[in-house]
């Protein structure tokens, strides 16, 4: 078991002047003063990620959509509810999600203590009120004698629990990519290839508009001719621009995974969009020739990073909390996962 206290306290993002727009990506999210990330409460908030009694089925948890081994994500190009049914959107993966400024596509609430009800409620997903969730957590034992440390004297909602799920979501961080190295100074980080994409990406193709900083995006919403449903016509609805950390390990892009190949996404934008019907996308077409798109391919790979989770090395077992044997053996089945995988 290995515990980051000092650095989970801190947030130090290093900016780099030598390429305009991009920054490396060091450190960990800040933890608001409110919700302040203790050791105990991370872990406590791991185990309540995996816990299935939070669906109304008791067969779902955070972790059935954001799966450790799939970096957070689920693999699929987009997500799939209760009753076998394809969302609109697909799942948003949750690296670096504590540096983020809103949650959602749509950036419907801005803190991960606002989102943490956000499944429950959707009848699709979890489907279970949060205060009928906050009671099966209140009525378990082993729950009661770990909020009991964690929240002392304080009675268990659902409050309570989404802000030791937030504390653990904050942990989640993917950085040391080729990219960062080389803005830290390790010109040898990138190939040539990656270097001629860095600056088309940076230059000519203006990638950089959007996607800039440590976490390669502006925090804003646009409209870049992608129709809110697959399949649908486009109707001019923003969402938010995504961070291109580990792009290329994703299964599906834009917010409701209409391309399935990164290579697609700078087709889609090289056309300055697809959007018939005389809707015009936030971009223009760009000139760019095969060789180009493939350096900008090798740029897009050097975004892969370091997986990191800061506090355990497998997700729900409670030893911080010192509990017995026969009480480790109450802890959810889905908490682990042996597919879990600490990178």
């Amino acid at each position: 078991m290995r515990f980051a206290c000092a650095v989970l306290l801190l947030s130090s993002v290093a900016w780099a002047a030598e390429q305009p727009g991009l920054a490396p990506l060091t450190g960990y999210p800040a933890h608001p003063a409110d919700n302040p990330g203790t050791p105990e409460k991370i872990e406590l908030g791991e185990m309540l990620f995996f816990e299935t009694m939070l669906s109304r089925g008791g067969r779902r948890s955070c972790g059935t959509c954001h799966k450790p081994a799939l970096l957070f994500m689920d693999g699929l190009s987009r997500a799939w509810g209760l009753h076998d049914m394809e969302l609109r959107r697909k799942t948003p993966g949750l690296l670096n999600v504590g540096w983020q400024r809103s949650m959602f596509s749509d950036g419907r609430v801005k803190t991960l203590e606002e989102q943490a009800p956000k499944p429950l409620e959707n009848n699709l997903e979890m489907d279970l009120e949060p205060e009928v969730a906050a009671e099966r957590v209140a009525n378990d034992p082993l729950y009661q004698k770990l909020f009991a440390r964690v929240f002392p004297g304080r009675s268990i909602t659902f409050d309570l629990i989404a802000k030791a799920i937030a504390a653990y979501e904050r942990t989640l961080v993917s950085y040391d990519s080729d990219l960062d190295r080389y803005l830290l100074g390790d010109k040898t980080a990138l190939e040539p290839e990656a270097v001629r994409g860095m600056d088309l990406f940076t230059g000519k193709a203006g990638c950089v508009r959007c996607h800039n900083g440590p976490l390669l995006t502006d925090h804003q919403f646009h409209y870049t001719g992608v129709p809110e449903i697959p399949g649908g016509t486009p109707h001019g609805t923003k969402h938010k621009t995504q961070g291109l950390r580990d792009v290329n390990r994703r299964s599906s892009y834009m917010h409701n995974g209409h391309y399935l190949k990164l290579r697609h996404v700078i087709d889609h934008y090289a056309r300055g969009g697809s959007a018939p019907g005389g809707l015009k996308p936030e971009i223009e077409p760009l000139e760019l020739s095969g060789q180009d798109k493939s350096d900008l391919m090798a740029f897009l790979r050097s975004l892969n990073g370091r997986v990191i989770n800061s506090v355990t090395d497998s997700p729900g077992t409670p030893d911080i909390f010192d509990v017995k044997p026969e009480e480790k053996a109450n802890a959810p089945a889905a908490a682990q996962d042996p597919s879990y995988v600490n990178k």
